[in-house]
């Protein structure tokens, strides 16, 4: 009897000696577990940032005269419209860039685009403005959701839209031939009608005749080679290297390598987008890009969100700091217009960018070569 007690005892004490540490082990894992998916906060004071509460959804940066262009046409002052747009002379990317304010200002109202053109029917620039109005107010007709939670009546109503902005294109185009800007309006309507790689080239060789290094053009047609519309990874990371080897000095460009990184990461949320060879490369290149373009520079705030969040993602937080700080409280831009909750989307990233940069003892950004901001 003693001895069978002896032996229980023993492989009692044996299994004790196994399962206590394994279960600590496992106590331990599960704790790490838990603080690792508790939500990681920070005091948006303490580092002089804008609180989430108070963050601009509309914009990516501060921009006053497009805000008070943009009252003054709904209040009725198409005039000062007209003068805006007139103003950013044969800089068309400015144009391009202006066009947006005016177009999304006729689409929640246009009466004062009907009073321009009533009064000046000839007016190229009135013309323009009503063709990529039309364009806009299709997409906000779609809507921003999936095509399994669009309507069949927002469909309809997009691409009855679409159509007619076609034609008001076209006119736009032969009033003005020199302006890439009507035929720049066109890539949404062939990402919308679902145009042929021909068709779409053929497109882009009328763009690229008039301005070969157009920012928010390369933007656009970025769109058409994703994999989410009518190319793939391989044609849209081929188009954006093409775009950033050719870009000439002071332009924006190579960030197009990046918004390419940002659309397959959103495709695909497991892939390891952010560990292929290039992309250190494609960051410090668009960096360069930065420090050489003059600080108020009308591109700067929506290439500064996406090197913040590639920073971000490729774990360069000193860096990452350095453009959240510069984007400041404004939010309106890839990638976190992507989101759902581009709030929230906004705050996770900078929040766990200034923590892991706290982490490693707030260093200071690496000096680069070419610091040449004016």
């Amino acid at each position: 009897m003693n001895v069978l007690i002896d032996i229980a005892g023993a492989g009692a004490l044996a299994y004790a000696a196994v399962t206590i540490p394994r279960n600590a082990r496992k106590a331990r894992a599960l704790r790490a577990e838990a603080k690792a998916k508790a939500p990681v906060n920070i005091d948006p004071a303490k580092y002089g940032l804008v609180p989430a509460a108070q963050l601009d959804k509309r914009f990516a940066g501060p921009d006053p005269e497009a805000d008070a262009v943009a009252a003054a046409a709904l209040a009725g002052d198409w005039r000062r419209a007209a003068a805006y747009l007139a103003g950013a002379g044969r800089d068309w990317d400015l144009r391009w860039y202006r066009l947006g304010i005016l177009t999304h200002a006729a689409a929640e109202d246009d009466a004062w685009l009907k009073a321009w053109r009533t009064e000046y029917p000839g007016d190229p620039a009135a013309a323009l403005v009503h063709a990529d109005a039309l364009v806009v107010l299709a997409h906000k007709v779609r809507g921003a959701k999936q095509a399994k939670h669009t309507t069949a009546e927002q469909f309809e109503g997009f691409h009855r839209l679409l159509a007619e902005s076609l034609p008001a294109c076209q006119e736009a185009a032969w009033m003005a031939p020199e302006d890439p800007c009507p035929w720049i309006a066109q890539i949404s309507i062939a990402l919308g009608l679902g145009w042929s790689h021909d068709d779409f080239r053929a497109l882009w060789a009328e763009i690229t005749a008039r301005d070969p290094h157009h920012f928010g053009a390369h933007m656009s047609a970025l769109q058409y080679w994703c994999a989410k519309w009518r190319g793939s990874h391989e044609l849209m990371y081929a188009f954006a290297e093409q775009a950033a080897v050719s870009a000439p000095q002071g332009s924006l460009l190579p960030v197009l390598r990046l918004k390419a990184l940002m659309e397959h990461a959103f495709g695909e949320p497991k892939a390891p987008v952010y560990n292929q060879p290039f992309v250190q490369a494609a960051v410090d290149a668009t960096l360069d890009a930065v420090d050489r373009v003059p600080a108020g520079h009308h591109r700067l705030p929506a290439v500064q969100h996406l090197l913040a969040d590639t920073l971000f993602q490729t774990k360069r937080y000193a860096e990452a700091v350095e453009q959240f700080r510069a984007v400041g409280g404004y939010i309106g831009s890839a990638p976190w217009t992507y989101s759902a909750d581009p709030v929230k989307a906004f705050v996770f990233a900078r929040t766990n960018t200034f923590v892991a940069w706290e982490k490693a003892g707030r260093p200071a950004p690496p000096p680069r070569g070419h610091a040449v901001r004016r």
